[in-house]
């Protein structure tokens, strides 16, 4: 028995000391490092980079009351940062109603079906905030139907019959996971330029200045990168402003001005600080699209937030897709100003 234990141990040990390894440093939270493998060195970066915001003060359409608001905000995971996002800042100064993310699977599509149904004749608003990350806007327009429509009872049906999404299941010891992460988290301190579990890259800064963790690593989606050549294409541009144009003509039949803010993929906006260009795309969807004639009031994020890069850090989170509360706040603060020169 003494024996068997001890050849038990000799395979179990190694095994488990990859375990302690994988549950001490594995992300929950920040989604590069979860998708990626990558190890979380701080547990307390999100946190030292919260809001100060202490409550969720605009309004979500599953929860709201009210049928009168100034703003409309409708978009994907940009849109849904709670106390920490634009909508919470701007609803320091105005009434602010969010679509949420489970009614609307593509925030182009969806805004078209509303303009065509009785949901602006229900709900009054003035200005619709139509938010797209940068490397799904091409992709969403690709297949757009004009002539949908969607109504607010089917909107209701929708909300009561809504599954929330159970929380993300926590890390097992019996788990693929215990063998890949630890593997993982080795290259991440031993190699350059690659692509972490097939989906993160990761890849060489030419300075540390960026990130308040000093890393001169860059973290981001694949899809950023694969996504930039249609990105890149200036009839997929043109295409893109014709149907936001239409969209904002049929919002002015209804007296509400639509304001379009894209969010600059994190690949996009740190490129011009990537050590070695060679095999990255040098992105240009900004440039094409900034150069076309709107009919809607157009936030040039990756303007705004390119200025910020030498002054401020974390403009976008280390160890996520997303922007940081940073750039969330000056987001705000540019929609602020665009409005109230607007009125």
């Amino acid at each position: 028995m003494k024996r068997f234990i001890i050849k038990t141990a000799f395979f179990v040990a190694p095994f488990f000391t990859l375990y302690i390894i994988t549950a001490v440093f594995i992300s929950t939270d920040a989604d590069l490092l979860r998708i990626g493998f990558l190890p979380d060195l701080d547990k307390n970066y999100h946190e030292k980079l919260a809001s100060s915001e202490p409550i969720i003060k605009f309004t979500e359409l599953s929860e709201s009351k009210e049928k009168t608001y100034e703003i409309l905000t409708i978009g994907d995971s940009f849109s849904e940062q709670g106390k920490s996002g634009y909508q919470n800042s701007l609803a320091n100064d105005f009434s602010v109603l969010h679509i949420n993310r489970f009614i609307s699977n593509n925030q182009i599509q969806t805004l078209i079906e509303l303009c065509n149904g009785n949901f602006f004749d229900t709900y009054k608003v003035q200005y619709v905030i139509l938010q797209g990350v940068e490397r799904n806007l091409i992709r969403d327009v690709q297949n757009i139907d004009n002539t949908a429509q969607i109504g607010i009872h089917q909107i209701d049906s929708i909300i009561v019959n809504h599954n929330r999404q159970p929380l993300q299941e926590e890390y097992n010891f019996f788990s693929r996971t215990t063998l890949r992460f630890p593997y993982s988290t080795l290259k991440y301190f031993t190699d350059k330029n690659y692509i972490a579990n097939g989906q993160v890259y990761n890849v060489e800064l030419n300075t540390g200045a960026l990130f308040s963790n000093h890393s001169n690593k860059l973290l981001f989606y694949h899809d950023d990168l694969n996504n930039t050549i249609p990105n890149n294409l200036p009839e997929n541009t043109i295409k893109l402003n014709r149907i936001l144009n239409g969209l904002a003509e049929k919002l002015k039949e209804k007296n509400i001005t639509l304001l379009f803010l894209p969010s600059p993929d994190k690949y996009d906006l740190y490129y011009n600080y990537i050590a070695d260009k060679h095999n990255f795309t040098k992105p240009v969807f900004f440039d094409n699209f900034g150069k076309l004639d709107k009919k809607f009031i157009y936030i040039n994020s990756k303007e705004i937030l390119t200025k910020e890069l030498h002054r401020k850090k974390d403009v976008y989170y280390f160890d996520d897709t997303h922007w940081s509360p940073i750039a969330a706040r000056l987001m705000a603060q540019k929609i602020k100003e665009v409005i109230l020169s607007h009125k």
